[in-house]
């Protein structure tokens, strides 16, 4: 095999999707292609150090490894990079073409990964159930790199119960999961800023999700709820965990319609490109009743919006 088959071999195994999920074996191959100098497998690499995930955790590492790859031309790591540097004068250069030879390193000492991760303070709108807007949660060229990843990915939704994933009508739209590569080191960080915004814990988030509805498709008013405190679920059938939160990013705001509406309470919300909701799915330890929402049909355009569930518990279903 040629380093970049096996940089895709590597990723594939590490993603799983529509194929085997060996990610012991994917960190290896990911790993030899490094050392042989592949730019692709660099980026994949950086996303890996950056979660700890099948090597040991180094965000100064995982940035080492972002320039690597912008250097030798993945436009993957050239694409974090920018999203992520401080400077957003030599970030519009790098956007422009107008880069010189050093611009990625000049890009990564930009990063500040404290400013990166720190939210802006929410803002409580609602008690019963508890609702906390965060506007500008990030920004719109942000949340336009996070649509590019799914495109071309997306498959029709479909709602789980507790028990079992199925198509219902009461959703029609469609998702894209993000993996852990998928995700790259920008998403790691984004999940980390969710975390210092909430005051929940990134090991108790399920991957996030994109959601895509067209013209004509919503979601009908549901919970977010999954356990039944009878019937343990996950891969082991054990798991008792469920819901606490949800945080929504609106990715896109060009369509109408779509309105977030929480049904009990009559509250509304349809927010702009990178502003965030996040609001509880239990209250005192059971489900909360009045946390019942939907979202209405798209009248015009589409609609882009990143969903993120938060557990109770450290998330191992």
């Amino acid at each position: 095999m040629t380093t970049s088959d096996v940089t895709a071999r590597g990723t594939a195994l590490l993603i799983g999707r529509d194929g085997p999920f060996e990610p012991e074996e994917g960190a290896r191959l990911i790993a030899s292609a490094v050392e042989q100098g592949d730019a692709e497998a660099m980026a994949v690499m950086a996303t890996l150090k950056g979660a700890g995930a099948w090597t040991t955790q180094s965000w100064p590492e995982a940035l080492a490894l972002l320039q690597r790859a912008a250097e030798g031309g993945a436009e993957d790591g050239r694409g974090q990079l920018i999203l992520l540097a401080g400077d957003q004068t030599l970030a519009d250069e790098a956007r422009g073409g107008r880069a010189g030879p050093d611009i990625w390193r000049r890009l990564r000492e930009s990063i500040d990964l404290e400013k990166w991760i720190t939210p802006p303070p929410p803002k409580q709108v609602c008690d019963w159930p508890k609702i906390w807007i965060a506007e500008k949660f990030a920004t719109p060229e942000l949340c336009a790199w996070l649509v590019s990843r799914g495109i071309g990915k997306f498959r029709p939704s479909m709602m789980f119960d507790g028990q079992k994933a199925r198509f219902l009508a009461t959703r029609n739209c469609s998702d894209f999961p993000f993996t852990v590569v998928d995700g790259g080191v920008v998403l790691l960080l984004l999940r980390i800023r969710v975390s210092l915004l909430t005051n929940l814990k990134p090991d108790q988030m399920e991957p996030p999700q994109i959601f895509h509805y067209a013209l004509g498709q919503d979601i009908k008013p549901h919970y977010d709820s999954l356990y039944d405190e009878q019937h343990p679920y996950g891969r082991e059938g054990t798991y008792q965990g469920d819901r606490l939160a949800t945080f929504l990013m609106y990715l896109n705001d060009d369509y109408e319609g779509g309105d977030l509406t929480f049904t009990k309470v009559g509250f509304t919300y349809k927010g702009k490109t990178g502003d965030g909701i996040f609001f509880a799915s239990m209250r005192e330890g059971k489900p909360d009743r009045m946390s019942l929402h939907g979202a209405g049909v798209i009248t015009r355009g589409e609609k882009y919006i990143l969903s993120q569930w938060i557990h109770d518990r450290a998330f191992t279903a």
